[in-house]
This record gives C-alpha cells, structure tokens and sequence, in this order.
C-alpha cells in the first residue's frame, strides 16, 4: 500500500473517530450571567427597617380594676389614635376622680386597694420609665411616684439585674399583689421583691421573700 493511500486511510479513521466524539461530548454549558442586583440606598433601607418594627399592640379600648366598692377604669377615648390614657376611680356608682394619665397606652398594671388607693405600674410601652409606680389616693392626689431608678435604688440591684429577669415591661417578673391585710403591694422583679406602702408610698426590699 502506497504512503499517500495510507495517508488518506489514516486521515478518514481519525476524522470518523472526531466525528464520534464530537458527537458524544456534551456541549459546553452557556455561562449565565450574574443577576443584577438593584442596591437599596441606606436612608431608604433604614425607613423600611423602621415600618417593619413599628408594630406595637395596643392594649384593650377600657380595661376595669375592682376591689372591694372601687373600680378603676383605663381607657382611650380617640381609640389610641394617640397614646393618652384616661382614668377614672368610682365607689360604686359615684365617681371619685377622673384624669389623664401620663403613661403612654396606659399603665401595664394597675392594682385598687380595699380603701380605694390606686397604684399603677410601669407603661404599656417598653421602656425605663419616670412613672414605673405611681400611687393616687381617693381624691385623685400623687401621693408619690417613682422612676425606673428609683426601684433600683430600693432594691439594690444592678439594672440589668432588673431587665433581665423582668417579663412584664422594663422590670417587672411577676404580677404584682396586695397583701391580705390590703396595706402593701409587693412586686417581683430582679431576683428580689419590692414593697410598696399603699398609704405613704414608701418603697423597701423584702428581705424574706
């Protein structure tokens, strides 16, 4: 066999042997772009940030606390359009007092004594508050009010000592009760318990409980 038929030979074996594989290699895939990824300005993301956590449950339009011949009523009278709070304490069907309060959406609790004091708790909204206790007698007069610090003085504990065990609001761990004789309110909060006297207002740590 002559060099150039060999040649030739050669030539179409390895063309038909190309042939084969280009038809069993698969074709290369197409490079997909990247996705355009349209950039939030900073100020617009902030504002956006904002609306997402601005999401405060409003308590209910007139809650009511009795004991004894005294009722307190909370409500909002603008439907929380705003966060002022009215008050109002009867004895039976007479009203004692009303007024607005300074606690934004209203205390978050609020206990009456048996002899018609008022003591009202920390705001419904989360924060250290200046009106963390605020006591009224029957004629609707502050007798005292203490802030956030003033507990933590009371109780000689750190502040996060109070945060962090708190479960209602800024400080508070537990409901807070009356005693049986009606003449202290005792609150749970950061490991310890707070006393309240219902008459002077006077704040101390109860050392047995």
């Amino acid at each position: 066999m002559t060099k150039t038929r060999l040649s030739l030979l050669a030539t179409g074996v390895l063309g038909s042997t190309i042939a084969g594989l280009a038809a069993f290699w698969p074709s290369p895939a197409p490079v997909s772009q990247a996705p355009i990824i349209k950039e939030t300005p900073l100020a617009e993301r902030a504002v956006v940030q904002a609306v997402t956590n601005d999401s405060l449950t409003h308590p209910p339009l007139r809650q009511t606390f009795s004991s004894g011949a005294y009722q307190l009523v909370v409500s909002a009278e603008d439907q929380w359009e705003t966060p002022l709070a009215t008050s109002e304490l009867y004895e039976g069907a007479a009203l004692l007092w009303q007024k607005d309060l300074p606690h934004q959406y209203g205390p978050r609790f609020a206990l009456v004594s048996d002899q018609g004091q008022v003591l009202l708790l920390d705001e419904f909204i989360n924060v250290a508050s200046p009106h963390a206790l605020t006591l009224i007698d029957t004629e609707g007069e502050v007798v005292a009010q203490h802030s956030f610090e003033d507990i933590k003085k009371a109780l000689d504990v750190t502040p996060s000592a109070l945060t962090q065990q708190a479960t209602s609001g800024w400080w508070i761990s537990a409901p807070p009760t009356v005693t049986a004789k009606g003449d202290l309110a005792l609150v749970k909060a950061g490991g310890t318990t707070l006393e309240i006297d219902l008459t002077t207002g006077q704040l101390s740590r109860r050392a047995d409980l």
